[in-house]
C-alpha cells in the first residue's frame, strides 16, 4: 500500500476537525472546511493530482450557483447580494472536497465515528437543558414550555439544533440497524438524540421524523414499517396525552391562528416571486423588497419567508428553484441506490442515514428556513457529502463485480 500524501493527509485532518467541531461549534468547523480544502490544492501542485469526480449533481449545482450569481448582478444590490451568495454557498465545499477525495469505506466510518463522538456530548447537554434549564455555553435564558425548557444544545437557538439532531438520529438509527459494531453505544446516541430533538420543540424536525421514521422502517420492510409506525404513532399519543407542554405545541401546528405570521410571509414570498418569476431578486434581497410587497396582517418577524423553497424561488426565481429541487432528487436517488446496492453494512448505513437526514431537511423546509441558516447549511452539505461519499466508494467496489452496477 502506498503511504498517504502530504496533500491527502492534512485534507483527512482537515475533514476530521470539521466532523468533530460541527456539534459543539461551528468555528472550528470552518477551519476544518479550509485545511481540507488547502490539502486538496496541495495535492494538487505537488502531485500534479486534481482531484475531481464527474457527477450529474456537479452540473446541477453549478447551474444553481451561476443563477444565483446571474440573479445577483441583476439586483438593485448586486455588490450586497453577491457577497450574499458567496457567503451563503460556500459551505458546499465541504461536500465536493468530501466526494472528491475519501474514497475508502475506513476513512469515512472515522467521520461518522468522530461525529458521533461529539454528537454524543451534545445530545446529552440538550437533554440537561430541557429538564435543568441549564446553559452554561452562553449563558443564556433558555424559553420555558410549560414545565421544560426549551433545549438548544450548543448552537444557542432551538432550531437550528433540533435540525442538526435530527441529522445524528437518522445516521444513529441506521448504523444501529445495519451494522453490528458499537450497538450499545450506537443505540444510546439514537435514543438520547430522539429525546432531544422532542425536548427542543421545534415542530418543523417533528414533522422531519414523522416522514423519516415510518419511511425508515418501510424501505427495510413492509412489516418493520408497520412495527416502527404503530410505535411511533403510540409514543406522540402518550405525549399528547401524558404532556400538556407537547401537546400545546403539536396542536399549535394545525392552528391557523398560531401561526398567522408564516403564513402571511409566504403570501408576501408569492407576491415577490409574481413580479420577478425568472431571476428573482437576488440573494440577500428580501428586506429591500418586503415593505413594497408586504401582505396585510401580523408579524412577529420578518427576516425571511420561513420556507426554504420560497427562499430560493425569490432570490433566483423559477430556474433557480428547479436547480435547488433537482439537486436533492439526484443526491436522494443515488443515495437511496448506493443503500440498495452497496455490499458493506457500513456503507449501507451511512448512505441510508445521510439520505434519511437530507429528506428530514427537505421536509422540515417547508416550515422553517434550514438552508439558508450557516450552521444548519453545514450540516446539509456534510449529509450530502456522506451520500455521494459513500456513493463513489460502493461504486467502485461493485464495478470489481462485472455482473452488478450501482447505476
Amino acid at each position: 500500500m502506498k503511504p498517504e500524501s502530504v496533500g491527502k493527509k492534512i485534507t483527512r485532518v482537515g475533514l476530521l476537525l470539521f466532523a468533530v467541531s460541527l456539534p459543539v461549534s461551528h468555528v472550528p468547523a470552518q477551519f476544518g472546511i479550509g485545511i481540507a480544502v488547502i490539502g486538496w490544492v496541495i495535492e494538487g501542485l505537488l502531485n500534479k493530482r486534481w482531484q475531481s469526480v464527474w457527477h450529474p449533481f456537479v452540473f446541477l449545482l453549478s447551474f444553481y450557483i451561476g443563477w444565483n450569481i446571474l440573479a445577483a448582478l441583476l439586483s438593485p444590490r448586486p455588490v450586497h447580494s453577491l457577497n450574499a451568495v458567496g457567503d451563503n454557498e460556500w459551505p458546499l465545499l465541504i461536500m465536493l472536497v468530501m466526494f472528491w477525495t475519501v474514497d475508502d469505506l475506513k476513512f469515512l466510518s472515522r467521520l461518522i465515528v468522530a461525529y458521533f463522538a461529539t454528537s454524543t456530548i451534545a445530545m446529552l447537554y440538550a437533554i440537561l437543558q430541557t429538564f435543568a434549564g441549564i446553559e452554561f455555553y452562553r449563558a443564556m435564558t433558555l424559553d420555558w414550555m410549560g414545565g421544560y425548557y426549551r433545549a438548544v444544545g450548543f448552537y444557542g437557538f432551538y432550531l437550528t439544533f433540533a435540525a442538526f439532531a435530527m441529522t445524528v438520529f437518522f445516521l444513529s438509527a441506521t448504523w444501529l440497524i445495519e451494522t453490528k459494531t458499537r450497538r450499545f453505544f450506537i443505540g444510546f446516541l439514537a435514543m438520547t438524540s430522539f429525546f432531544a430533538i422532542v425536548g427542543s420543540f421545534a415542530r418543523s424536525i417533528w414533522l422531519s421524523l414523522g416522514v423519516g421514521i415510518p419511511m425508515l422502517g418501510f424501505l427495510k420492510n413492509k412489516k418493520l414499517g408497520l412495527i416502527v409506525s404503530g410505535t411511533l404513532i403510540t409514543i406522540v399519543f402518550i405525549g399528547i396525552v401524558a404532556e400538556p407542554a407537547i401537546r400545546h405545541r403539536a396542536l399549535s401546528i394545525l392552528e391557523p391562528g398560531q401561526n398567522q405570521t408564516r403564513l402571511n410571509l409566504w403570501k408576501t414570498a408569492t407576491n415577490i416571486a409574481g413580479e420577478y418569476p425568472i431571476v428573482g431578486i437576488g440573494e440577500d434581497n428580501w428586506d429591500y423588497f418586503f415593505p413594497i410587497y408586504k401582505a396585510d396582517g401580523y408579524y412577529d418577524t420578518t427576516v425571511h419567508p420561513h420556507n426554504d423553497y420560497l427562499t430560493v424561488l425569490v432570490a433566483s426565481g423559477i430556474p433557480g428553484l428547479l436547480a435547488f429541487l433537482a439537486m436533492w432528487v439526484v443526491a436522494l436517488r443515488d443515495g437511496l441506490r448506493t443503500w440498495k446496492k452497496a455490499r458493506e453494512p457500513e456503507l449501507k448505513a451511512i448512505s441510508l442515514g445521510a439520505s434519511l437526514s437530507l429528506m428530514g431537511l427537505l421536509v422540515g423546509s417547508f416550515f422553517q428556513n434550514y438552508y439558508g441558516t450557516f450552521i444548519n447549511c453545514l450540516g446539509w452539505w456534510f449529509v450530502v457529502g456522506l451520500i455521494f461519499s459513500a456513493y463513489r466508494i460502493a461504486q467502485r467496489e461493485l464495478s470489481e463485480d462485472s455482473t452488478v452496477q450501482i447505476s
